[in-house]
């Protein structure tokens, strides 16, 4: 096949951790454990607020503040800046993940589902502005939908702007890359905790649209 004119990374658990799950629910580390909160319970927390702050831009400082209240226990802001500057970190293979798709000869995009504050600090620290083409960012907050969103979602937005080219999208959450193969997408799976340094065939691309 031939290469993809458009390459699409999602973020969480393709370069990066999944920020929430991964600051309040890591068994130890986590918020949760850090603070004595049920994890189950830290966990219905996070998927309470997610929709809200992933599909508006708003302030982490509101986030934290309504989770605490959701949790009914305090978040100390230095506590929360720890465990942060210890668990947000991104995949050690994204670096070679996207030096190799871009040897490619394509463009590179993002489609994330995500949030105005941590979209900020993951694209800092991958050094996205060095890969990404700034004409090619799809992302939740932005756009006021996600991927598995009803009707006209994150994918048709993305699939819309981009007739006519080659496009494939790496994404590591199965219900995803079937919207996005039923889109005339390249759907390439990867997921870098379980995948790691077994990157997909990036060689591969949608049906022209």
């Amino acid at each position: 096949m031939s290469a993809a004119d458009v390459i699409l990374f999602d973020l969480g658990g393709v370069l990066f951790c999944d920020p929430w799950e991964t600051l309040l629910l890591t068994p130890g580390r986590g918020l949760a454990d850090r603070l004595g909160v049920p994890r189950a319970d830290a966990a219905a927390a996070g998927t309470l607020l997610w929709p809200e702050y992933s599909v508006t831009r708003r302030q982490e400082a509101d986030y934290w503040a309504e989770l605490s209240k959701e949790l009914g226990t305090a978040l100390p802001a230095p506590l929360v800046e720890e465990v942060e500057r210890e668990l947000l970190r991104p995949s050690p293979w994204a670096p070679r993940l996207l030096a190799t798709a871009a040897a490619t000869g394509a463009v590179l995009g993002i489609a994330s589902n995500n949030t105005s504050f941590w979209y900020a600090k993951q694209f800092a620290r991958l050094g996205l502005g060095e890969w990404i083409d700034p004409g090619l960012v799809f992302v939740s907050q932005d756009l006021g939908v996600g991927k598995g969103d009803p009707g006209r979602g994150l994918l048709e937005i993305a699939a819309e702007a981009l007739t006519g080219r080659r496009t494939a999208l790496v994404e590591d959450r199965e219900p995803n890359l079937r919207r996005a193969a039923s889109l005339g997408l390249a759907a390439l799976p990867y997921a870098y905790e379980h995948d790691r340094d077994r990157f997909p065939g990036l060689l591969a691309c949608g049906t022209a649209r």
